[in-house]
C-alpha cells in the first residue's frame, strides 16, 4: 500500500496549458486521505503553494527542485543555496555567452530584463518580478536556483560544457527543453524526497512517484514505484516501473486510478 504520492506539476499534474484538470481535482477528492500528496517542482514555493490550494490539499512540497522543502504546516524542513562561487561564475558564463538568466530572492524572480520570448514563466502568475538592469553587476543573493533559458537545439551541448566546467560543484537539470537549471551540487528531487519521507516516517516502498523531465530522474530513482506520464523524456521513460498510455494530467489521473485507488 502506497503512503506517499509526490508529483511534478508541469507536463506531469498539469495540462499542456499548465492547469489544474477539473477531472484531477475530483479524483484526488476520492482518494479521502488515505494518501498524502506532495509536490515536487522546479516552481517556487508560491507557485506550489497556489497550486495545491487550488487542488484543495495541504499537502507537503518540494521546491526549486528540491533545493526547499516545506510541510504540511507551511515550516521549512530543508533548504540549500548555490554557493557564491558557482552563482557568479554562472553569471559570468551567461554575460560571454549573451544567455538569459533568473535569480530567485525571497520568492521574487531577478531579471537584468524580463524577457517573455526566452521564457515565458509561469511562476510569473504567482511571484514577482526585480529587473537590476544588469545581472552581471548583481550583488550575490541566498538563491536555491538559478535558471538559465537557451535555444532549445543547443541545451545539451550548454548542459554538457557546465557540467565539464563546473566538475560536479553543482547540479544542474532541465525542467523544460530551453531550460538548464543550477542547484547547490547534492540537491535534487530525489535527495528531497528522501528527507521527506525520512521526516514523515515513510519507507521507500511505501512511495510513488511521478514525473517526466530529466529533473525527475532521482525522484524517480528515490520512489518504491517510479512512472513517467507517456510524454517524458527518453531517459526518464528507461528507469521507469510504469509508463503511462496518456500524457501530462491524463497521464496522472491514469497512474492514481491504477496504483492508488484501485489498490488502497
Amino acid at each position: 500500500m502506497y503512503k506517499l504520492v509526490v508529483t511534478d506539476l508541469d507536463n506531469t499534474l498539469l495540462n499542456k496549458d499548465g492547469e489544474v484538470e477539473e477531472s484531477t481535482k475530483e479524483l484526488l477528492k476520492k482518494l479521502d486521505k488515505k494518501v498524502k500528496i506532495a509536490i515536487a517542482t522546479g516552481r517556487s514555493l508560491a507557485s506550489a503553494k497556489a497550486i495545491t490550494e487550488e487542488l484543495g490539499l495541504n499537502s507537503p512540497m518540494i521546491c526549486y527542485n528540491g533545493a526547499q522543502i516545506i510541510d504540511e504546516n507551511g515550516d521549512v524542513i530543508y533548504s540549500s543555496n548555490v554557493p557564491k562561487d558557482v552563482q557568479e561564475e554562472i553569471i559570468e558564463y551567461v554575460v560571454k555567452n549573451n544567455l538569459y538568466l533568473q535569480i530567485y530572492d525571497k520568492g521574487e524572480i531577478v531579471v537584468s530584463e524580463l524577457n517573455l520570448k526566452a521564457h515565458p514563466d509561469p511562476d510569473l502568475k504567482y511571484a514577482k518580478y526585480r529587473e537590476t538592469g544588469s545581472i552581471e553587476k548583481l550583488k550575490f543573493i541566498d538563491t536555491p536556483k538559478l535558471l538559465i533559458a537557451v535555444e532549445v537545439e543547443k541545451a545539451n551541448e550548454i548542459q554538457e560544457e557546465l557540467e565539464r566546467k563546473f566538475d560536479k560543484r553543482a547540479y544542474f537539470a532541465k525542467s523544460e527543453k530551453h531550460l538548464i537549471e543550477v542547484m547547490k551540487k547534492g540537491t535534487d528531487k530525489g535527495q528531497a524526497l528522501k528527507k521527506l519521507a525520512e521526516h514523515l516516517g515513510i519507507k521507500r516502498e511505501e512511495v510513488m512517484a511521478i514525473g517526466d523531465n530529466t529533473n525527475d530522474i532521482g525522484l524517480l530513482e528515490e520512489a518504491g514505484l517510479s512512472v513517467a506520464v507517456s510524454n517524458s523524456v527518453e531517459s526518464l521513460k528507461k528507469i521507469a516501473d510504469y509508463i503511462c498510455e496518456q500524457e501530462r494530467s491524463e497521464g496522472f489521473n491514469e497512474a492514481i486510478e491504477k496504483f492508488i485507488i484501485n489498490k488502497n
